[in-house]
Formats: C-alpha cells, sequence, structure tokens
C-alpha cells in the first residue's frame, strides 16, 4: 500500500457511496464524510477511521439518499399525490355531507336494481358453467333433410350412440340422458315423478355433488339416486342410503335400493338429479316393445381431440345406417357444446335444457338502466349545484399552481369513493332486501356468493369503473373549467350550469313519470284481468282426474251418489289442462286448434255460452266422435260462416261436421290470445277425468269432502281435486308479481327524484340564503319567498308531466303489450293518477326546504355582512 492510499479512504466503501446515492445529495454528503475521515485520521489512525468511514457509509445508506430515476420519483410524487387527493375527499364529503348521502343512496340504490338483474340475467343465459369439464362436453345431435327445411335434433337413435362408442376414437366417457314420469310406492301411497335413465359415467362427467352414500353403487342397476329433495319427499327425515323404493317399470312393480344422495342441483342447470336410475333398466324393458329408439346421448372427448375429428368419423357411420331408411335418415352429425345447449335448445327438437324467456329479461334489464339513468342524473344535478360552493377552493389551487386535469382527477377520487361507497350499500340493499323480495317473487333463489363468483365480481368492478366516470366526468370538467381571476373576483356565474341542471331534473322527472304510469298500468290491467269474463261458468266446479282406467267407474259412481254434486260430466281432455293445437283442413286452408275430448253435456255444464246450431245431443250417435263445437275463433280463422245443414272438415285423417258455434272463452289463462278451439264429444268408455258442477256452499269444504271419498277408493294414489276457478291462479301471481316488481320500480324512481329535488332546492337556498334574508328584511312575506322557490321548479314538473305522458304512451304501451296479452289502453285516469303523484311528491318535496324559507331568522343570515 503506498503512503497516498493511506491518507484516503477505503476506495469500496467510497465507490459504494458514490453508486447508491442520490447524485443532487452525493457532494454535500461525500464532502461531509471525507471531512469526518481525516479529522479521525489525525487523531487516531488510518484503521480507527477507515473503519468509522465504512461505518458512515452504511448508516446513510437510507431511504432519502438512495439514487432513484426521474420516473421513479415521479411515480413516488404520484402516490403521494393520490394519497392527499384520498384526504381530501374523504374531507369533501363528510364536509357535503347532506348531499353526498343523497348521492350514495340514489346510487346505492341503483346498484342494487343493477345486482337483481344481473343475477337473473345470468341465470338465464349462463347454463351449465360449473361443470369443470365443461369445455369438453358435448351432446350429439343430427340433422334430417325435411320437404321444406332442414330441421336439427338433440336426441339420436339409442343403437347408433353404442356403435358410435365402439367405433370413433377419441371419446373418454359417454352417458345416455333419457326421462319418463314413473310410478313411485312408499308407504302405501303412489307417487307420479319424473326419473331420469343415465349410464354409469353421468356423475363422472359431470359435476353433482355427493351428499351421503356411494354414487359408484350407481352402477348396479338396482340402485337409484336421489337429491335432497326427493328423498325428503319420499322418506322424510332420517337415514335414507339403503331404504328401499318400489317402483313401477312397464307393468311391473321393481325394488330398488337408495345408494346414494346428491346435493340438489345449482338453479342454472339443465340436467336433472331428481331421482337417477341405471338405463338399463330402462333398455331392459324397451327392448320389450320396440326395436329402436331415440334418447340424448352426451360425450365427454379426450384431450386435444378436435370437433371436427369426431363429427367426421360420426358421419362415417351414417351410410350404414341410412341404408334401409326412406323416412328419418339423418343428414349429418353435430356436436352442441354444453355451454350453448340451454340457449339453442329451442331451435332444435328434443334438445336439453330451455331457452331464456326475453321478456323478464327484458323487464329487469330496462329497470335497472332506469334506476342508473336516474341516479346518475340525480348525481350529476346534485355535484354541478355544489361545485358552486366550492369555486373559492378551486380558485385558490389554480393560483397556487394546480393544473386542469389535477383538478379533474381530484374530482374523480372523490366520486370513485363515493361509487365504492354506493356498492358496498349497494350490496347490502341487494343481500338484505332486493334479492329476497325478489325471490319470494318469482320462486328463485339468489344469493350474492361473494366468495366464489368471479363473474359477480367483474361485473361490480365494471359497474364501479362505469358509474365512477360517467357519473363524474362533466361534474370534474365543470369544476376545472373556471378561471381563478373570474372566481377570486366573485365573477364566476353559474347560470348555465343552472339551467343544465334544470335539464337534468327535468329528465329525472320524466323517468320517475314513466316508472309511475308503468306501475298504475300494472296495476290497473291486473285489476281488469281479474274481472275479465272467462267465456263459461267457472265458479261452484271441481275437477278430478281417475289415476287408472279401474278407477273411472268406480268415481263416476262415488260422484253420482253424492248430494252436494249438482251435475258432473266426463272428459278426456279439459279447459284450463293441457294445451295440444291440431291441425284442421278446409280446402287448400290449414288452421291449428286447441282440440278438447269432452263428454256430451260437458259444453252445457261448464256454461259455454252457444252463438249458432246447437250443442251435443247423447241420443245421436253421430254426435259422438263425429261432430264438433268450435268457438268464434275457429270460424273466423277459415272466413267461413255457420250453415244449418253442417259444414265439414278435416282433422288428419278424420271428418268432422261442425255442429254449433260457441262464443269465444279462455281455455287457457290470459297470457295466451284466445285461438281456433273445438270440441269432440267421446263416449263414456274413453273418459277418464271428471267435471263436477256443485251446490251453492262453501267450495273449497266441497272439495276436501269429494278429495277425501274419493281417496278411501284409491287409497294408494294421491288424486287430486281442482277448483275450476282456481286454475288460472299461477297466472294471477306471477301478473301480481310483475306488478310489485313494476311497483317498486316507481317507488325507487319516485324516491330518486324526491332526493334530488330536495338537494338541489337545499343547495340552491343555501347559496341565496343571504338574499332571501334581505328580501325578508325589506318586507317580502314568507309567501312571496316561497313563490320564488316554485317557480323555477313548476316549469321543470310541466315539462315532465306532458313530455313523460307522451312517452309512457310509447314505452310503458310496448312494455305491457310485452308483459300482458290482454291490456287496456293507456288513458286519461292512469295518466290523471300518475301526475297526481308526480307532483304530490314534488309539493311536499319543496315544502320541506320552502318552510325552512319561511322561518329563517334575517339576523342570523345578514350577520356576516
Amino acid at each position: 500500500m503506498t503512503k497516498d492510499s493511506k491518507n484516503r479512504p477505503p476506495r469500496w466503501a467510497d465507490r459504494f457511496l458514490e453508486l447508491f446515492c442520490n447524485p443532487v445529495l452525493l457532494e454535500q454528503i461525500q464532502g461531509d464524510v471525507h471531512e469526518l475521515f481525516y479529522w479521525r485520521l489525525d487523531e487516531k489512525g488510518y484503521g480507527r477511521a477507515s473503519r468509522s468511514f465504512i461505518w458512515d457509509v452504511i448508516r446513510l445508506f437510507r431511504w432519502s439518499n438512495i439514487r432513484r430515476t426521474k420516473k421513479q420519483g415521479q411515480k413516488l410524487n404520484q402516490i403521494a399525490m393520490f394519497k392527499n387527493y384520498f384526504k381530501i375527499g374523504l374531507r369533501n364529503l363528510w364536509k357535503q355531507r347532506m348531499p353526498s348521502t343523497i348521492n350514495v343512496i340514489g346510487l346505492s340504490l341503483a346498484v342494487g336494481c343493477c345486482i337483481v338483474a344481473f343475477k337473473w340475467i345470468e341465470y338465464s343465459y349462463v347454463k351449465d358453467n360449473f361443470h369443470s369439464q365443461k369445455e369438453d362436453i358435448f351432446l350429439v345431435t343430427h340433422w334430417e333433410e325435411q320437404e321444406s327445411n332442414r330441421n336439427q335434433y338433440g336426441a339420436t337413435d339409442n343403437q347408433l350412440s353404442r356403435e358410435i362408442l365402439e367405433s370413433v376414437p377419441g371419446i373418454k366417457a359417454s352417458t345416455r340422458y333419457n326421462a319418463r314420469q314413473l310410478e313411485f310406492k312408499r308407504s302405501g301411497k303412489t307417487i307420479h315423478d319424473y326419473t331420469f335413465f343415465v349410464d354409469e359415467h353421468y356423475l363422472d362427467i359431470f359435476d353433482f355433488e355427493p351428499v351421503a352414500g356411494n354414487p359408484n353403487l350407481f352402477n348396479d342397476p338396482g340402485t337409484v339416486v336421489l337429491s335432497e329433495s326427493a328423498a325428503l319427499q319420499f322418506f322424510g327425515e332420517g337415514e335414507v342410503i339403503g331404504e328401499m323404493l318400489e317402483v313401477k317399470i312397464g307393468e311391473e312393480w321393481k325394488s330398488f335400493q337408495v345408494g346414494a344422495i346428491l346435493k340438489n342441483k345449482p338453479n342454472n342447470s339443465s340436467l336433472q338429479i331428481n331421482i337417477l336410475m341405471n338405463y338399463a333398466v330402462l333398455e331392459q324393458d324397451l327392448r320389450k316393445s320396440r326395436e329402436t329408439w331415440n334418447t340424448n346421448f352426451f360425450i365427454l372427448r379426450d384431450e386435444g381431440i378436435n370437433e371436427s375429428t369426431l363429427k367426421a368419423s360420426m358421419n362415417d357411420l351414417l351410410p350404414l345406417y341410412n341404408k334401409d331408411k326412406e323416412e328419418g335418415a339423418y343428414s349429418n352429425f353435430d356436436l352442441e357444446p354444453l355451454a350453448t345447449m340451454a340457449l339453442h335448445s329451442n331451435e332444435m327438437e328434443n334438445g336439453v335444457g330451455s331457452a331464456p324467456n326475453p321478456a323478464p329479461n327484458l323487464l329487469l334489464a330496462s329497470i335497472a338502466t332506469f334506476m342508473l339513468i336516474l341516479a346518475t342524473f340525480n348525481y350529476i344535478n346534485i355535484s354541478l349545484a355544489m361545485i358552486m360552493k366550492r369555486l373559492k377552493e378551486i380558485g385558490i389551487r389554480k393560483v397556487i399552481g394546480s393544473r386542469r386535469k389535477q383538478i379533474v382527477l381530484q374530482f374523480l377520487v372523490e366520486n370513485f369513493l363515493l361509487c365504492a361507497l354506493a356498492i358496498l350499500i349497494g350490496l347490502l340493499w341487494a343481500g338484505s332486501l332486493f334479492l329476497p323480495g325478489f325471490n319470494h317473487i318469482s320462486g328463485s333463489s339468489f344469493g350474492l356468493e361473494l366468495a366464489s363468483h368471479t363473474s359477480f365480481w367483474l361485473f361490480l368492478l365494471g359497474l364501479l369503473l362505469f358509474i365512477t366516470l360517467v357519473s363524474g366526468i362533466y361534474p370534474a370538467v365543470v369544476a376545472s373549467s373556471y378561471k381563478p381571476v373570474a372566481i377570486l373576483k366573485k365573477e364566476a356565474k353559474g347560470g348555465g350550469k343552472r339551467w343544465l341542471s334544470s335539464i337534468f331534473m327535468t329528465f329525472q322527472m320524466i323517468l320517475a313519470m314513466i316508472t309511475i304510469v308503468g306501475s298504475v298500468m300494472a296495476i290497473y290491467t291486473n285489476k281488469v284481468n281479474e274481472a275479465r269474463d272467462w267465456g263459461y261458468d267457472q265458479y261452484n266446479k271441481l275437477i278430478i282426474a281417475a289415476p287408472s282406467e279401474e278407477y273411472v267407474q268406480p268415481f263416476r259412481d262415488a260422484i253420482a251418489a253424492n248430494p252436494n254434486v249438482k251435475d258432473f260430466a266426463g272428459t278426456r281432455s279439459r279447459v284450463g289442462g293441457q294445451l295440444n293445437g291440431y291441425p284442421f283442413q278446409k280446402d287448400d286452408e290449414t288452421v291449428y286448434a286447441e282440440l278438447f275430448e269432452v263428454g256430451a253435456n260437458y259444453p252445457e255444464l261448464l256454461g259455454l255460452e252457444l252463438v249458432a246450431g246447437r250443442f251435443f245431443d247423447e241420443s245421436l250417435s253421430s254426435d259422438l266422435n263425429k261432430s264438433i263445437v268450435v268457438n268464434e275463433t275457429f270460424m273466423e280463422s277459415f272466413n267461413m260462416a255457420f250453415d244449418e245443414d253442417g259444414i265439414s272438415i278435416m282433422q288428419d285423417s278424420l271428418r268432422y261436421n261442425i255442429i254449433g258455434v260457441v262464443k269465444d272463452y279462455h281455455y287457457w289463462d290470459f297470457g295466451q290470445k284466445i285461438r281456433s278451439a273445438a270440441m269432440v264429444a267421446i263416449p263414456e268408455s274413453d273418459q277418464s277425468a271428471f267435471l263436477l258442477e256443485m251446490n251453492p256452499g262453501n267450495i273449497v269444504a266441497q272439495r276436501d269432502e269429494i278429495k277425501e271419498i274419493i281417496g278411501k277408493i284409491a287409497p294408494e294414489y294421491q288424486v287430486g281435486v281442482s277448483i275450476q276457478s282456481q286454475l288460472f291462479d299461477n297466472y294471477f301471481d306471477e301478473m301480481d308479481g310483475i306488478r310489485n316488481i313494476l311497483l317498486f320500480t316507481s317507488t325507487l324512481a319516485i324516491i330518486l327524484a324526491a332526493m334530488g329535488l330536495y338537494g338541489l332546492v337545499s343547495i340552491n337556498i343555501s347559496s341565496q340564503i343571504k338574499d332571501f334574508g334581505i328580501r325578508k328584511v325589506l318586507g317580502a312575506s314568507g309567501l312571496q319567498l316561497s313563490m320564488s322557490v316554485y317557480k323555477r321548479f313548476r316549469y321543470i314538473l310541466g315539462i315532465a308531466i306532458l313530455v313523460g305522458g307522451a312517452l309512457s304512451v310509447l314505452v310503458v304501451g310496448m312494455l305491457i303489450q310485452n308483459l300482458y296479452s290482454y291490456s287496456p289502453e293507456i288513458g286519461i285516469f292512469p295518466m290523471s293518477v300518475s301526475a297526481f303523484i308526480l307532483l304530490g311528491v314534488a309539493f311536499i318535496t319543496l315544502n320541506l326546504q320552502v318552510r325552512r324559507v319561511r322561518r329563517m331568522n334575517p339576523a342570523e343570515t345578514l350577520r356576516t355582512e
């Protein structure tokens, strides 16, 4: 070591200091530690000085001294800036508690509605996505060429499905899926329920969660697998595994042992698991009665296998299959992915699952959109009014160097905080009120499911960003546009913004008017439909269906002997029971009509009103199976008039003679418009059900009495007895649910509009409170002060009623026509009621603030002047 090197600090330590130290601070810091080194060198020697120098360098290795790039520095500055924005935002939200509360409540109510709409629409369109192998599961479908079109079928020939498994490579597993309604016997009672026959790989392909037992035992044809609800239905509470269940397969009763219990299927499952049995049981029974049959057929492909490869291999089997087929030949195979199977089910015959009904989706989406627009207008309106109270803050920040984008960012951060709070409260609204209420109305079982619902979190995040930007960007841009000189000289005016606030408030009131008209029309339509004439006398009538042919005559004898039965008629298919749609032909014209097979006295007993011709006559043999009584729409569809000599008409190969025409009647609920309908008289030997006309009295008590009597005749069956006047109760309940949804929507719209009006009036009064004080000192009366407040909003309400009323005729008219098959026109009455409600709510809201002006003490408002 040279003499010079002994007089210098350790080189590696000095270089390390130069490496990590910020260049801005290096000269000062390095000079200080060098000075200390040379002082210690003279006092304590080189060794002590070197060790102390190294220790000084290590102590100086701290965050404030470390080198960083300009970009890193900017990043740290941005972090600090955003931290400051958040602090200022929280303080401003607390300082402006009243408008912030209004905005949060309004947005949270809209968020709650959006969550309900999202849950329902996702349930409608996203099906079967919980299966872990969903990407590789397909329903095998095929196409058939018809005379004029090409149809897709969701069921495949049973034997051909076996050949596919044997000769097509790339299939990892498969299962057939076939539904049958069977009879089950348990504890002396017979229950009819749907059973689903599947192959042993069904539970390997699809993810249904076992609760008890061993699902692998399902491979045994003598074993049955039940869902939790089915187990409860058959056995009640308690241990179920190992219990025996009697099932009628074909004409034989067989015993099956319960091998496993599955958790009830998710709401969005197209596949059923209520009762599962091995497909071999069905196959054994069907082979006795037919050579082949069709079944739904699912495959699970191997990894890396392409769909086109599978389809090509399947299509290679078709020449041999189609060789001896003149009709029903397969054109080609297709593979329907599990994810789209339900959505496309209505486009194919014998598909699995059901396509969504667009009407409720449209209704809920419209409601959520309306609420979001209302809440957004509410927010923008109040934010624009609040800007005038923060002009001094904006001016000072601009004077000290804040740029416009920083002010915009500040307002957006504040808006983000408020919207995030609204999302949280919206979740509380949805979980505690909206979803339970909607579940009650719709019969669903939706929950928030926050822990496992990824798409729901993405929806909430997207909703947060959307409402943050849409509701906050315009007020932020407006706030940043003011010039600091004009602000500090008090020359900044809010006139233009006030007009904009008036426009937004008018839109809010228009939307509120539309939703009020919608709820009033729903209530009015329900009342009209409840009072609608059914076209027959539905009162004092009961319906009984015999469980099997052997009980028809015993039931008939018991009914005839009952003194409470005034009269009765036999039937096979009845009004309010089911629809069929048979094709009727006259000349070259074909019309589809409902055909009811009834006893000869059924039309008169039901109380149908004869328009022309006559009813059936039991004494005329030609009236049985050869004559029909039709409704007015049937005659209008063929554009023909009744002829006393009879009109001949064909139904397939059968020729009928029209002997009478009755007034149109509702053979189905009011959700379907009346179409062509006909009745044909059948002999007693073909009848399997009865229509009873009871003596005047308590129809419910009479039903229970009849039910008890026939229960003794067929104790092993749960024979149902229905009241004719209650057949459409489910429809009316559904319409009441729609009414409640629209009523709830209009209530929310009124609340949001009232809150927005309250907040806007409050802010306006606060900004003019000194003007009101001066006017009061100069002698203005409370009425004069009130009128100055009312004056601005009377135009808003007037325009809202006129424009909202006109739009309601279009918007609500289309909505009501989509929801109801029969609905009254939107007339003066519903429009007047809606306008009265809107004006009443607005008057009460304005008066809450006007009272403040009337009662104010001028001394309190002017003492700072």
